[in-house]
């Protein structure tokens, strides 16, 4: 059987390599560019509910063009599906106190909708945009019909 200081000998000469290569990190950062950060001004629309709900309807049905691949001979919209989710986001922002006080489960439902529309977003998923339009238009025009 072999002498337990040789193998603690060894085994402390195979990690010798791994701890010398340890040693401290520099970075050298003048060889990155510096980046430029791009900040978007959303304006939050105004108006009343009866105003904001179908034009929010109408924002999220055309969310699911702006998400994924385009045949070519169809033209893609303009703008991306970003700046679709940040208009659908500020007029659910302008319209959400007044929903929430005349129909919480309406503005509940909506909520969810919206979040549903940002999944889609964050997740390449035109379907799941096209889910929370259908939805959201029927909670809207209920919504509408009774106030």
């Amino acid at each position: 059987m072999p002498d337990r200081r040789l193998l603690a000998s060894c085994a402390l000469i195979a990690c010798l390599p791994v701890v010398v290569a340890c040693g401290a990190t520099t970075f050298d950062d003048s060889r990155i560019a510096p980046s430029t950060t791009v900040a978007v001004v959303v304006t939050i629309p105004q108006g009343s509910a009866a105003e904001l709900l179908p034009r929010l309807a109408d924002e999220m049905a055309i969310l699911s063009s702006r998400i994924g691949p385009r045949p070519d001979n169809v033209a893609k919209p303009d703008g991306t599906k970003i700046d679709q989710l940040t208009v659908i986001e500020a007029i659910w922002t302008a319209a959400v106190n007044e929903v929430e006080a005349n129909d919480p489960d309406a503005a509940e439902t909506l909520a969810r909708m919206v979040a549903q529309a940002r999944t889609a977003v964050e997740r390449n998923r035109p379907a799941d945009a096209d889910k929370a339009a259908k939805f959201a238009r029927i909670v809207i025009d209920e919504y509408l019909a009774d106030f």
